[in-house]
């Protein structure tokens, strides 16, 4: 049996080619958290979110003379409250709060009460953060699931053993690893995976903003709450509203390599008509050289979110007998495993919100395009008035190479562009 890896470094998903401002006179600043240092309770640093988080802020020539006052101002601002949600929505550390002394109630605390049968008081944030996201389970039927943070783990343990090594895939990957294959079907078991479940794993009490992670009977290992396919997400609706409110409406929040919000109109030239938005194509692309595989142009506010396979540190892939087998950090909640049924998956929207968008990028990369279309659906039935276009790369090995296409729901108002022989499929 032939087996071949093939490893990929990048983690910038989506690139933004930035308009000059021709009939707008004025200079962009970028800011970025600069609580990339934020202290545990046990000495140790992370980085907000595990990733970069920055605002790419436009500030007018009309306020040239007042412009450090108002970087130091929106810098604190949005460097305060990067820090203040990536605290409330970690699973893995505490942290103080500001007064150096109490500890932050945070989603580490609620896991760590697991089977106790203690309510847990929230915060208001992290408490809206669990509710759209056990409402996400419902709208998604079951394939974006937050009890999955033990398989996460686990395959984060195969991740950092094989560590892009093809040498090391059969001694840990479950294809070939039976210790690995029970583990990883122990943990599926344990998932709460109907809305019965769910509801009774975690009881909401609205009234006094409590959680209590209770035990079920199919608990043989827990089931660790993970919120790692919407905090992002959610945090950037929150950053977002809050500087929209104290009047910063010109720039965009880059969210890690694979999420963009507009916080208003984008500005753009007469010229361009539009911000322009690339996702990069994995297999031409390498570390000093991004080659686009579609692009769109937006002249509206929007949100923008790509989940991809090809993660740095958190993928490898495989050949046996000609099938491709794609590992990477989003599994499906009821197999257990990856799916390869694209390269990546990509949300479009005007008015649906962050946390919605990255939800929706998460779960569709485990699910076929027919599958697809009825959570789609499910989420327009819910949000009435949103749009919604979904954009599905897709790259198979055939004869030993790798053709690309893209489905697409839109052309997004005639703007889609796509790469090099990649054919574009629009559905019906």
């Amino acid at each position: 049996m032939k087996v071949k890896s093939k490893m990929s470094f990048l983690s910038i998903i989506i690139l933004m080619t930035m308009c000059s401002c021709g009939d707008i006179k004025g200079s962009w600043v970028d800011i970025d958290a600069t609580q990339s240092n934020i202290k545990t309770t046990v000495n140790t640093t992370v980085a907000p979110f595990n990733t970069v988080m920055s605002l790419k802020y436009f500030i007018n020539e009309d306020n040239d003379e007042n412009k450090d006052e108002i970087i130091k101002s929106v810098t604190s601002l949005y460097d305060y409250s990067v820090g203040k949600y990536h605290k409330l929505f970690d699973r893995h550390y505490y942290y103080y709060e500001d007064n150096g002394v109490d500890i932050v109630t945070n989603l580490k605390t609620i896991n760590d009460s697991f089977g106790t049968n203690t309510p847990i008081k929230c915060s208001d944030e992290l408490y809206e953060l669990l509710k759209i996201s056990v409402e996400a389970f419902e709208l998604t039927n079951g394939y974006f699931n937050i009890f999955t943070g033990a398989l996460t783990d686990y395959w984060n343990y195969i991740f950092s053993e094989v560590d892009g090594l093809v040498q090391f895939v059969e001694n840990y990957d479950p294809y070939y690893n039976e210790v690995s294959k029970n583990t990883i079907q122990k943990i599926v078991d344990s998932i709460p995976n109907t809305k019965e479940e769910i509801q009774e794993q975690l009881t909401f009490d609205d009234e006094n903003k409590t959680v209590t992670f209770n035990k079920l009977e199919k608990n043989s290992v827990t089931p660790l709450i993970s919120l790692g396919g919407v905090a992002k997400g959610f945090a950037t609706d929150l950053l977002k509203d809050l500087l929209v409110s104290n009047e910063y409406k010109d720039g965009y929040l880059f969210s890690g390599g694979s999420s963009i919000s507009s916080l208003s109109t984008p500005i753009f030239t007469k010229k361009n008509k539009g911000q322009n938005i690339s996702v990069i194509d994995p297999i031409k692309s390498g570390y000093m050289n991004s080659v686009k595989a579609f692009s769109l142009k937006f002249s509206e506010e929007f949100n923008f979110s790509t989940s991809g396979n090809y993660t740095s540190g958190k993928s490898y892939s495989f050949v046996v007998n000609d099938e491709l087998i794609n590992r990477h950090h989003i599994i499906n909640p009821f197999t257990g495993y990856p799916e390869s049924y694209y390269t990546s998956v990509s949300i479009s929207t005007n008015n649906l919100s962050n946390a919605f968008v990255d939800i929706l990028s998460t779960a569709l990369m485990n699910v076929d395009i027919e599958k697809g279309k009825i959570i789609r659906n499910n989420v327009l039935s819910r949000f009435p008035d949103a749009t919604l276009d979904v954009y599905y790369l897709i790259q198979t090995l055939k004869d030993d190479s790798i053709t690309s296409s893209l489905y697409a729901t839109s052309d997004n108002d005639g703007t889609l562009e796509v790469g090099e022989g990649i054919k574009v499929t629009y559905e019906e």
